[in-house]
């Protein structure tokens, strides 16, 4: 059901689910391209699809689209939306170019917050082309605010807005490998599109007509550590924030997290974290961490072995490094020590290991 501008502002509801196909998305993008003067033609002919479809009286080609489709059709309307508004606002767009800096950007972070806050501070160096963002917490509940620049309210700057809520949403619980729930959004807007398509881009709990553009959430989730690597994002970003058939932030194991810290400390020379600081940061019992790890065949101690081995390969390729230097970097009391370890994991000591790359 659509509700037009007139509409006084409400509380409007969305089941924690995707109701309708993908072709609805892009049949409702593709009108609004239309109205704003894109050429919808070239869209699809770029995604392999003749543009003879957009005079057809049934839209059965929507059931048919690719993955790949999709996301080319999606990222091209959502381009000429965005031109738009900001042609209007009389600045540039933030283009894909620079979604993947943000992204790079933070995924150094040590925690959540810490990458809110760095994005954040990119945005601002954008001068409003990305809205400006900030982070507020108190008590249990965050809020993550993405003030809008535009001043016209209207679908075109309700798209924009929405799609960049969905993508920071997304992004978020991708860098720490879990949903963010519950989530729930507030936006500046009265509810212009398809009840639908709002549920396909932001499907949770949606109040209209607030002071600005909020994301709201638990603020344990801040404290959650940043688990994804550099790789991972590399191959994220072949298709984010376009993708939206595929969940980004599908959990991933709590071994790999675990992991994930453990080599970001070692590759920091920072200490790393006892098993009740690792279970306050996954709001969770030790005994809970301990059972889970156990479920997934493993352990803390498996966990820091594993880290400790693959960091002390990369370091005794380094003939200027002496062991005592080595044993420091892993968190070892001393060479004899880490010798000994050593040997454990790899089944011979760190001078046979150095000889054997000679």
């Amino acid at each position: 059901m659509r509700r037009d501008a007139s509409t006084p502002n409400t509380r409007h509801i969305v089941k924690p689910a995707r109701p309708a196909p993908p072709g609805l998305v892009l049949r409702e993008l593709l009108q609004r391209v239309r109205e704003v003067g894109g050429d919808a033609a070239a869209i699809l002919r770029r995604a392999g699809i003749t543009p003879g479809v957009l005079v057809r009286p049934d839209s059965s080609w929507l059931r048919h689209l690719t993955r790949d489709q999709f996301t080319a059709i999606y990222h091209d309307c959502s381009d000429v939306l965005e031109g738009h508004v900001a042609r209007r606002a009389g600045r540039p767009a933030m283009n894909k170019a620079e979604v993947d800096l943000l992204c790079y950007c933070v995924i150094t972070c040590a925690t959540l917050q810490q990458a809110i806050d760095r994005a954040a501070a990119f945005c601002a160096m954008l001068g409003g082309r990305a809205g400006e963002l900030s982070l507020q917490s108190a008590g249990e509940r965050a809020e993550f605010r993405m003030h809008t620049f535009h001043e016209k309210r209207d679908v075109s700057a309700f798209l924009s807005d929405l799609t960049g809520l969905s993508t920071y949403a997304r992004l978020f619980g991708w860098l720490i490998g879990q949903d963010i729930e519950p989530l729930t959004v507030r936006v500046c807007y009265r509810p212009l599109l398809d009840d639908a398509v709002t549920a396909w881009l932001l499907p949770h709990a949606i109040t209209y007509g607030a002071p600005d553009n909020f994301l709201g959430f638990p603020a344990r989730h801040l404290r959650q550590p940043v688990i994804r690597s550099a790789t991972e994002l590399d191959e994220l970003l072949r298709v984010f924030p376009f993708d939206l058939t595929t969940e980004q932030s599908r959990s991933a194991p709590l071994s790999e997290r675990v992991r994930t810290i453990f080599g970001t400390a070692l590759a920091h020379r920072a200490a790393l974290p006892t098993i009740s600081q690792l279970a306050s940061q996954f709001a969770i019992s030790v005994a809970t961490l301990k059972r889970r790890l156990t479920d997934e065949g493993t352990s803390i101690q498996a966990l820091k072995d594993r880290c400790r081995h693959e960091l002390a390969l990369d370091l005794l390729r380094d003939p200027a490094l002496s062991f005592g230097e080595v044993a420091a970097r892993l968190g070892f009391s001393d060479a004899t020590t880490f010798t000994r370890a050593f040997k454990v994991w790899a089944g011979r000591s760190p001078s046979a290991y150095r000889r054997a790359l000679e």
